[in-house]
């Protein structure tokens, strides 16, 4: 692959691409290197294209590391190229891999091959067996190397909504019972107001009980500190929606926005404002928000993969596809080893998905 390498260039991980998505940003990069991270960026010229690909180093089992690649690389591939792609940049950025890098793991923003078409209900019952994925994916390449690893890191399965319409559009796009959640939440006295980072303590609070009572880890508030300061050097916009009632914080919304989406990261509330419905008042002001600001897509970022009453985060699956929206599935984590051996040998999976947001 030494050709290959001639057409990998490693930049500075601020001079990747404005417009990529959110986890492939420049933004997101000097985060993560702001929590301790080591971060990589590269340039990538593949049949007269040019991709930015960031990626940050993590630790895994002994003292081995990994290369994760978060919803990247950001470049749309037809499905019978995605696989020699994946190839001929793992083996290009071979080189350049800290001694310790065992394999890279590649969260795919592609989707998958397998989902239906045009899915509004949830009905999907997921992929066929890694096997079976494994075959397709590596189908044309040198090395048949790539794996399908045992767990995903950042939620597989979203709903993306087009705000590029009008607002009664959008509204008569919802559920019948998100439309009557979103008009009794402000009838009943529900004020959604938008606040920074002066607004995180007490938001914070909210956020910890919230993962208390869903059994799920809270991130610390140094984390938020972290991301807004990362935010305001980046000229990137973080909010925190707030919907409260008589003085009372129901719920609350983290969300950024970018010039096309806006993705909706962390969320809280309390048992009176699921009675109260705030968290439908609170989603709702950031859908018109977005829309007014000129985001084309608002990306509610993760939901369960189907509408299955017993998975654990069934309630979350049902509040955000009554919002409208497009349910997508991609095609989850990939990894590549650099030494089959070993990449067997380490204690698989590393990082799981147990919160439906981007830790």
């Amino acid at each position: 692959m030494a050709s290959g390498t001639k057409q990998v260039k490693e930049i500075s991980p601020g001079r990747v691409r404005h417009d990529a998505n959110l986890f492939q940003s420049a933004f997101w990069a000097r985060f993560k290197a702001v929590r301790g991270y080591d971060t990589q960026a590269f340039r990538v010229n593949y049949h007269g294209r040019t991709v930015s690909v960031v990626m940050v180093h993590r630790p895994c089992a002994g003292d081995a590391s990994y290369g994760y690649v978060p919803y990247g690389p950001d470049i749309t591939l037809p499905q019978e190229r995605q696989g020699r792609f994946l190839e001929f940049l793992s083996e290009a950025v071979r080189p350049r891999m800290p001694r310790d890098c065992s394999f890279l793991r590649f969260d795919l923003p592609w989707e998958s091959p397998y989902a239906p078409s045009n899915e509004r209900r949830g009905g999907w019952e997921g992929p066929p067996e890694p096997r079976v994925r494994e075959l397709r994916m590596n189908f044309g390449c040198r090395h048949w190397n790539l794996r399908k690893a045992l767990t995903d890191i950042q939620p597989p399965d979203t709903v993306v909504l087009d705000l590029g319409r009008s607002a009664r559009s959008i509204l008569l796009g919802l559920h019948r019972k998100a439309r009557y959640c979103v008009r009794r939440a402000f009838r009943r006295g529900v004020v959604v107001e938008t606040a920074g980072v002066e607004a995180l303590p007490r938001w914070h609070r909210l956020y910890s009980e919230t993962a208390r009572r869903k059994g799920i880890v809270a991130e610390e508030p140094a984390y938020f500190r972290d991301l807004f300061d990362t935010a305001r050097s980046d000229h990137t916009e973080l909010r925190i929606y707030l919907g409260s009632c008589n003085g009372e914080l129901l719920s609350g919304s983290l969300l950024v926005f970018q010039p096309e989406t806006a993705t909706y990261l962390f969320s809280a509330s309390n048992r009176r404002g699921r009675t109260l419905t705030a968290s439908y008042a609170v989603l709702w002001k950031a859908l018109m928000d977005a829309r007014a600001q000129g985001c084309r897509w608002f990306d509610f970022f993760g939901i369960p993969p189907n509408d299955d009453p017993h998975h654990p985060m069934h309630g979350l699956f049902r509040f955000k596809t009554r919002f409208g929206g497009e349910i997508r599935h991609f095609r989850g984590c990939w990894d590549y080893p650099f030494d089959e051996e070993r990449y067997f040998s380490l204690a698989l999976p590393f990082g799981g998905l147990d919160a439906y947001h981007a830790g």
